[in-house]
């Protein structure tokens, strides 16, 4: 006898043969006279139904980017069986079915917990309620951009997050009086336990809409749990809610945090603007003060930024705000101000017991500062042309400028030059020919070594950096490095980034001069020397040995055309000798070629041949490099940076 029950195939097979001995007589009579006739008349089975759900979406990064290869792990709840793991495709989407029984899911609620590799994690909570669909669900990621200096999620909860449980118990509304309330904020500010606060803050909010302090409340117990999606949903209905109150401090507030999030992106203008905004309404709030300074440290807004920070600090900031500070003083070349506010940060903490970031500050203050306080340097801006046309053989013929009249022109022309071509730079890869070798006394090659490389050039994804990152491969698309460096050879690189110095966000970091006009490989040009500016210099090198370590400033000259301002040669030597670690001479000679790609309208220029002469330890090292075969180089730089190698082939 089979006897089937429900609606999506539940099935229950009893054999007769056993029944009697199961049951009792009074019931094995009663199934004779009217189950058998009547099945919907057993009372020991249930009528058990099932029905399938589609959990779907898609992870996009803050600009909207799908995310490839996220791992999306959901969690149904009751038990085990509920779990899955499955990965975003090439468009961020993700899928997976359930059959799920009504019995035990009266409603369905998802927990999502989603990594991947340079981001942070995420997390969304979902609640389907008691229907039978659902719906896709977005979920944003943060990138991780490995920048100590951004706020973090955790710090704008502790700040943020008691001012407005302070507010709501002072007020006399019934959202101040909530038991929602109280608990949500006991979770979220007291255990640190933000999913847990999710489900008494949304209660808050149904009940309170009005509450603008409440959907801030929710929206930082989202962002805390990783939820960025669903905090920027929370923190819209706020500024409704604080608009429809008219309460200042409210719409202060939520300014602040709609500039949070847009630092998070990167889009420090819009930022600025909601911070300025945030100030307007809340003029002496420490910390719409010390996240304005923090916007405008990433913008390169130095003089402004010391002096948001200084308000900040004078409000009653955190001691983040003097980190911030430290370093827009030391951009602006006050060493000894930096000095003083990172002491008033440190207290009586041993420099050794920083952490790893403010200790690099720290290091870099103390290094300034042992620059500043040695002799004053004679650099190529002192020199008359005739004498550095001695020095520097290039020079010679060179038609002495009468004034630095042009000098502002040139620099501007030149500057807007050198930042279109890092702003619209493509990844590129060339063959390299490289020659280490060593001198002796007399300049006669002692030892040498010849290698090739396939030499990436890919523009760094850095949010405030400017500049190249490069990579050296074998043949297989190996990173590999040169077989010469335990023989004692020196391999050298860097060389596409040497113009930097005349880019608009760095020319203050150095003082320039005029030299004169000069014909150079076909090239009428303007002979322009720099030398860095030991209290402002933002573009620094470290010379590194076993022992030792310091940093290294430049001087030098480029040739730049007279009519297209590119730079068409650039030397660069060391702006003093290093005696601490026995570091005489290193010049660098780089020869520049415009390169023609038929996918692109214009010509990059880039380094074609580089000569590298260093003097160290007493000896003498001189390395030749030479580039061709130039192509285009496709990858995906947001997975460069998280450690994935490049391909080895550039696409055909």
């Amino acid at each position: 006898m089979r006897i089937q029950r429900g609606t999506v195939g539940l099935r229950i097979t009893i054999l007769s043969a056993v029944l009697p001995i199961l049951l009792p007589v009074s019931l094995w009579s009663q199934l004779q006279g009217h189950a058998l006739g009547n099945p919907s008349a057993l009372p020991s089975i249930r009528n058990i139904e099932k029905h399938h759900w589609h959990i779907f979406g898609q992870v996009i990064d803050f600009r909207g980017e799908p995310i490839r290869g996220a791992q999306v792990h959901i969690d149904l709840g009751h038990g085990m069986t509920y779990l899955r793991d499955v990965q975003s495709d090439m468009q961020g989407r993700f899928s997976t079915q359930y059959e799920l029984e009504n019995t035990t899911f009266k409603t369905v609620t998802a927990k999502l917990s989603i990594t991947r590799d340079g981001y942070h994690p995420a997390r969304e909570i979902v609640d389907f309620g008691n229907g039978d669909k659902t719906w896709e669900i977005k979920i944003t990621m943060r990138e991780d951009t490995g920048n100590s200096q951004d706020l973090t999620e955790e710090t704008l909860v502790k700040a943020l997050g008691p001012k407005l449980r302070a507010d709501l118990q002072g007020g006399t509304t019934a959202a101040s009086k909530s038991k929602e309330i109280t608990q949500g904020c006991e979770e979220l500010l007291d255990r640190q336990d933000p999913v847990m606060a999710l489900e008494a803050l949304d209660k808050a909010v149904k009940k309170y809409p009005y509450c603008a302090d409440c959907w801030m409340l929710l929206g930082l117990a989202r962002l805390d749990a990783g939820g960025l999606t669903g905090a920027a949903r929370e923190f819209t209905e706020a500024a409704s809610a604080a608009e429809a109150g008219g309460n200042n401090l409210q719409r202060g507030r939520v300014k602040l945090i709609f500039g949070v999030l847009e630092d998070w992106k990167g889009e420090y203008d819009k930022a600025a603007g909601f911070l300025m905004q945030a100030k307007d309404q809340a003029s002496n709030d420490p910390l719409v003060l010390q996240e304005l300074g923090r916007t405008l440290v990433f913008q390169k807004n130095w003089e402004a930024a010391d002096e948001y920070l200084g308000q900040a600090i004078r409000a009653g900031a955190s001691k983040e705000a003097m980190l911030l500070r430290t370093q827009a003083l030391l951009e602006l070349g006050d060493t000894r101000a930096a000095a003083a506010q990172l002491k008033d940060y440190m207290g009586n903490q041993p420099a050794g017991d920083l952490p790893l970031p403010v200790h690099s500050l720290y290091t870099q203050v103390q290094e300034r500062l042992k620059v500043e306080s040695a002799s004053k340097v004679a650099s190529v801006l002192d020199q008359p042309p005739n004498n550095l046309a001695a020095a520097i053989p290039a020079l010679q013929g060179i038609e002495a400028a009468a004034n630095q009249d042009e000098l502002p022109t040139i620099l501007a022309r030149t500057g807007a030059d050198v930042q279109a071509f890092f702003q619209n730079f493509s990844n590129t890869i060339s063959e390299e020919q490289v020659r280490e070798a060593r001198l002796g006394k007399k300049g006669e090659t002692k030892d040498a070594l010849d290698e090739k490389f396939q030499y990436l050039l890919l523009a760094r994804p850095e949010k405030s950096g400017v500049g190249l990152e490069e990579y050296r491969t074998d043949k297989n698309g190996d990173r590999t490095g040169s077989k010469g460096l335990n023989a004692g050879f020196m391999l050298t690189s860097g060389f596409a980034s040497a113009s930097l110095v005349f880019h608009p966000l760095y020319q203050s970091g150095a003082s320039f001069r005029l030299l004169g006009q000069q014909a150079l490989a076909g090239h009428q040009c303007y002979a322009v020397a720099f030398a860095q500016r030991p209290e402002k210099a933002q573009i620094v090198e470290r010379f590194n040995t076993d022992r030792d370590s310091v940093l290294v400033l430049f001087q030098g000259v480029a040739w730049i055309d007279k009519d297209t301002y590119k730079i068409v040669r650039l030397r660069s030597d060391l702006l003093a000798p290093q005696p601490k670690v026995r570091l005489e001479r290193q010049t660098t000679e780089i020869t520049y070629q415009p390169v023609q790609f038929t996918q692109l309208a214009t010509a990059l220029w880039l380094p074609s041949e580089v000569a590298v002469t260093v003097e160290w330890k007493g000896r003498t090292f001189r390395n030749s490099h030479s580039y061709s075969r130039f192509k285009l180089f496709n990858t995906e730089v947001k997975d460069k940076i998280r450690g994935t190698a490049p391909p080895a082939t550039p696409p055909s």
